[in-house]
């Protein structure tokens, strides 16, 4: 038998979670369906900016979801041992001027156990073919990340390219006298730390090739390497070796079907505007779905494929940036950051576009 909903939702992430919780708010049926077996348990996308917090605070988890994060307060950017740009979020026009950083298993646990208070669920084990799918919806969101069978279904085209650097991600206990999150340069490419809720620090790194999961000695290497002032203490908890793309589809609608999240683009890990973007792009599409309002769903993938453009082109200055290798050119983005971090005028405006707060659709 056929089962009809207003809303399916395939992809039961932090984006298609909040596209689930913003709708049974707004009292639209709808179903969730998820590939996976289970859901996330990694620290995966480990920074939530202040506009989420805004977005996740109407849907009733901004509370929780600080209290199980760290604050990071300010973001350092070093070369080579020397501070070039201080960025601090105490200034922005929000209730929550910070960032956190929490693991992604942890924000998908606090979204999933919401979704249950309002009575909801993500059905897992469920891949989803449109064209012998026996759900009957109005309306479609792909939410199904970066291989996404639902854009593929719809046929629209993820435009984009893939970096040549590969990445690599640790979770690890470090000696460092360091509590700030810091994006680190070198000739040999950037380095991010930060702290997390557990103690251990977050680190992620640009390298031409690692192994499948790094293990301690290729961690302490690389701190090594580019001159970063910490030593691993143990074994990472989890590490992985992945490839970055930066890829945005022609549409993000087509008829009854539209995308978000990582279904509809991704990017560098700069700044850490994946997961960020794609709950933005939920908690929009949802309440323009409840409108009913035919300009209001028009309005979806003018609004967020602009923000995710923007996201994508500046992201990608930023990590071309940071891995620069010419000696002078390296010289020069010291001169001129060094120059234009000390403006409180660049610091906001590059605050207002790191914390999402000037593309929330609150705003």
């Amino acid at each position: 038998m056929t089962e009809k909903t207003e809303v399916l939702i395939v992809g039961g992430g932090p984006t298609g979670l909040t596209a689930a919780i913003r709708l049974a708010q707004l009292g639209v049926p709808h179903i969730v369906l998820d590939a996976r077996d289970g859901p996330t348990e990694t620290s995966n996308a480990a920074l939530v900016h202040a506009s989420t917090i805004e977005l996740l605070a109407e849907l009733d988890v901004g509370d929780e979801l600080v209290a199980a994060g760290r604050r990071i307060d300010h973001i350092v950017m070093v070369d080579r041992g020397r501070p070039l740009v201080r960025l601090g979020f105490g200034g922005l026009p929000t209730s929550y001027p910070f960032a956190l950083s929490v693991p992604q298993s942890t924000t998908e646990a606090l979204l999933a156990k919401r979704l249950a208070d309002l009575g909801g669920e993500v059905r897992r084990g469920q891949r989803v073919d449109l064209a012998t799918c026996d759900i009957d919806a109005r309306y479609v969101i792909g939410a199904d990340g970066s291989h996404s069978t639902i854009r593929e279904s719809a046929g629209i085209t993820f435009r984009g390219a893939t970096y040549e650097s590969s990445f690599v991600l640790a979770d690890i206990a470090l000696r460092t006298d360091f509590d700030e999150a810091t994006i680190n340069l070198s000739p040999d490419g950037v380095t991010v730390l930060a702290q997390l809720p557990s103690g251990n620090h977050r680190v992620v790194a640009t390298v031409a090739d690692a192994p499948s999961a790094p293990d301690r000695s290729f961690v302490e290497d690389l701190l090594r390497r580019r001159g970063i002032p910490a030593q691993t203490r143990e074994d990472p908890v989890w590490s992985s070796r992945f490839r970055i793309h930066h890829r945005v589809a022609d549409r993000f609608r087509t008829g009854s079907t539209f995308l978000a999240g990582d279904a509809a683009h991704v990017h560098s890990p700069a700044a850490g505007q994946g997961m960020n973007t794609g709950i933005a792009d939920a908690f929009d599409l949802a309440t323009r779905l409840a409108s009913g309002s035919p300009s209001a769903l028009d309005g979806y993938e003018t609004g967020r494929r602009s923000a995710a453009l923007e996201v994508v082109r500046f992201t990608d200055r930023m990590t071309r940036m940071a891995m620069l290798r010419n000696p002078m050119a390296r010289t020069a983005r010291r001169l001129v950051m060094g120059t234009a971090g000390r403006s409180p005028a660049v610091q906001r405006k590059i605050g207002m576009w790191v914390s999402g707060l000037g593309r929330s659709p609150l705003r």
